[in-house]
């Protein structure tokens, strides 16, 4: 059992020390038991150790988002030493994959396990449903291919390659486990003596009523393993990700507020989502900047990489969910001019038209603009679609009448297509913001 106070690091190092795993209910999105189960199980299996905590921030960890997490990670590894792979998330902050002393390149294990996660979303996708993975799933992908990612950080160190390790059983199983997870997470009782309760998180909301919701609080407020939480510090959050602090109490008088806000369209990005991918994309290119050999790289490539890295980091505080998106592409447009100033050989990277999240295009179709016929470069998913007479998924972004395709707005975005376009990116959007 721990100490009574459940924000005790050295508690909670105790308690990683039995089984590996720590899941706060609060952080378990109703699976808090079965994925705590499951991970152990599969800790068993990996030959060097792995720490699971997914938890209320504790006290001494500081900053949000990665930071939160990577603070904690560090902390912790501080307490428990050793070699040791952790995959940690806080209420303040997003899951982060972590090693100590197995020789892993950090970025290359983030990227890898990045690839995977896009995966298992993609997957989720095809049978209907576009979702943020649950962390308590991220956490059992990354438990579960602990040592094919590690293996993979430490042998290839190209700028640009994050290769995927999933093989497609495993994101088959996966997605249908997030989708389950998520359809859980989701589900409200149609039932008048249940009220909407809405926390400081927009879009988050619980549903509780008379004693039923006392209940639920009580259970909420407990956590797994040894790991307690008073009544009073009861926290949750949405499938979304997004963090709240406490739940207020309601009666069943309490009329019901607003519900929340409808789940983004298709092809519609999520703001939290991609700033956290452009500061992994934009920090792994600055640690491979940081590298470079420029005796023996290409001089001027290496300077539209620095470049690239320039303009990207402009956009990362940016609540213009464009910029960020643009901000991965100028990120991965870098890494490759990285790769080629060192080796040679391959073009530049050009995104996909339709929608830059798709990843790098691997050819180029006809496509009618307004009143003329263009031809885009594109990925092999969306040249399917346009050769079938489907619409390819386009990134839409918010709009007065709703979202709109992204090449509708007059901005850096829409005249270069991201990048798919345009050979000068980086310095199109350091201008436009020079202009601004």
């Amino acid at each position: 059992m721990l100490a009574a106070d459940a924000t005790d690091l050295d508690a909670l190092a105790d308690a990683l020390r039995v089984d590996g795993v720590v899941i706060d209910r609060v952080m378990g999105s109703g699976e808090a038991q079965e994925s705590h189960d499951r991970i152990a199980a599969l800790i068993r299996e990996v030959p060097f150790p792995v720490y699971v905590a997914l938890v209320r921030t504790p006290d001494g960890v500081t900053g949000e988002g990665h930071r939160s997490s990577e603070s904690m990670a560090a902390l912790l590894h501080r307490r428990l030493g050793g070699k040791g792979l952790y995959v940690v998330a806080t209420t303040s902050g997003t899951p982060v994959i972590v090693s100590y002393g197995l020789g892993a390149d950090p970025a290359l294990l983030s990227l890898s396990a990045s690839s995977n996660e896009e995966l298992i979303e993609q997957e989720a996708e095809r049978r209907g449903v576009r979702l943020s993975l649950p962390d308590v799933v991220e956490a059992e992908a990354h438990t579960l291919e602990a040592e094919a990612l590690v293996a993979e950080a430490q042998e290839h160190n190209e700028a640009g390659y994050y290769p995927s390790t999933l093989d497609e059983e495993e994101v088959r199983a996966l997605a249908e486990r997030s989708v389950a997870v998520f359809e859980r997470a989701e589900w409200r009782p149609r039932s008048e003596k249940f009220v909407d309760v809405r926390t400081a998180s927009t879009g988050f909301s619980v549903l509780v009523g008379g004693v039923v919701g006392l209940v639920v609080a009580l259970l909420l407020g407990q956590s797994l393993r040894g790991w307690p939480r008073h009544a009073s510090q009861v926290a949750s959050r949405g499938t979304s990700k997004s963090k709240s602090r406490g739940l207020s109490a309601a009666s069943p008088r309490t009329p019901p507020v607003d519900p929340p806000p409808a789940p983004p369209a298709p092809g519609t990005p999520v703001l939290s989502t991609e700033r956290a991918r452009a500061t992994t994309l934009v920090g792994a290119l600055a640690k491979q900047l940081s590298r470079v050999d420029l005796q023996r790289a290409d001089a001027d490539l290496v300077t539209t990489a620095t470049t690239a890295r320039t303009a990207a980091e402009h956009l990362l505080d940016s609540e213009d969910v464009a910029d960020l998106v643009g901000a991965q592409v100028l990120a991965r447009t870098g890494s490759r001019d990285l790769e080629r100033a060192r080796r040679g050989g391959k073009e530049a990277y050009r995104p996909c038209f339709f929608d830059p999240r798709h990843g790098e295009a691997s050819g180029r179709i006809g496509w009618r603009l307004g009143q003329g016929q263009v031809e885009v470069p594109c990925c092999r998913r969306c040249s399917a679609d346009v050769t079938a007479g489907r619409e390819p998924e386009v990134l839409r972004l918010k709009g007065r009448r709703g979202p709109r395709p992204y090449w509708d707005r007059q901005d850096v975005w829409a005249r270069t297509g991201f990048g798919a376009v345009s050979d000068s990116l980086a310095a199109e959007v350091l201008r436009e913001r020079e202009s601004r």
